[in-house]
C-alpha cells in the first residue's frame, strides 16, 4: 500500500449546526443518500484533499459507497455538500479550478468520468455564502448492486464529511494514480483519528 496518508494534515472548515436550507435539496426521482438523519441537526468537517495531502490531492478523491435500489438503476445527478469559501466579498471569489467526478463499480472498474471548472457549481455562480449542494447532472448512468462515486475536489471546494463514533464502510480515500482505496479518517488530538462520512446525495430512477 502506498502510504500517503504519512502525508496527512488537517485543513478542515469546522461549522457547527447546518441550517435547515442544506435539507432542501431539489431532485427528481428516487434518492439515496450517504448519510442517515435530518442534516439540519448535524455538524460538519469541510475538507479538501488538497489541504489535507498538498499536491497529491491532486489525484485523490473522497469516495462513497452507495447500493443502487435495483438492478440497472440509472444515475441522473450527483450532489455533494460543499463550500468554496465565498462569503460575499471581492477578496473571497473563486480562482478557477478542474474538478472532476467519476463512478466506478463494486471492482472499482470505471463507468464514467467527467472533468469541469467548478466556477459553474460554485457558491459565488449562485450568490450562495454558505454550504450548498454542488449538483452535477449525468447522462443516466446505470449501476446495479454496490458502486462507488469519486469526487476529485483539487482545492476549488471543501466537501463535507461527519464524524462517525463506528467503523465506516462507506466513505474512502481514493488514489487513482496507484488505484488505492482507504477508509476516510481526520486526524485529532494527541495522534487519534476520527472515522469520517462524506455528504453525498444522488438521484436516478
Amino acid at each position: 500500500m502506498v502510504l500517503f496518508m504519512a502525508a496527512l494534515c488537517l485543513a478542515a472548515l469546522s461549522l457547527a449546526g447546518m441550517s435547515a436550507a442544506a435539507d432542501s435539496q431539489a431532485t427528481q426521482g428516487q434518492t439515496i443518500n450517504s448519510y442517515q438523519g435530518n442534516l439540519s441537526e448535524k455538524s460538519f468537517d469541510f475538507v479538501s484533499m488538497t489541504g489535507l495531502f498538498g499536491k497529491l490531492g491532486f489525484a485523490v478523491s473522497e469516495m462513497t459507497k452507495f447500493t443502487a435500489p435495483k438492478q440497472g438503476w440509472k444515475l441522473k445527478t450527483i450532489s455533494i455538500l460543499a463550500y468554496d469559501g465565498y462569503n460575499g466579498t471581492v477578496e473571497s471569489l473563486p480562482s478557477e479550478r478542474i474538478i472532476a467526478l467519476e463512478v466506478r463499480d463494486k471492482d472499482r472498474n470505471l463507468l464514467y468520468r467527467m472533468s469541469d471548472s467548478q466556477l459553474p457549481y460554485s457558491n459565488y455562480a449562485f450568490n450562495i455564502t454558505e454550504p450548498y449542494w454542488l449538483t452535477i447532472g449525468l447522462p443516466s448512468i446505470p449501476v446495479s448492486g454496490e458502486f462507488y462515486v469519486c469526487f476529485y475536489d483539487r482545492g476549488a471546494v471543501a466537501v463535507a464529511c461527519e464524524n462517525l463514533n463506528k467503523t465506516n464502510e462507506n466513505s474512502f480515500f481514493y488514489n487513482m494514480a496507484v488505484d488505492e482505496q482507504i477508509p476516510a479518517t481526520l486526524p485529532l488530538a494527541k495522534n487519534q483519528t476520527a472515522q469520517v462520512n462524506w455528504i453525498m446525495s444522488l438521484s436516478g430512477s
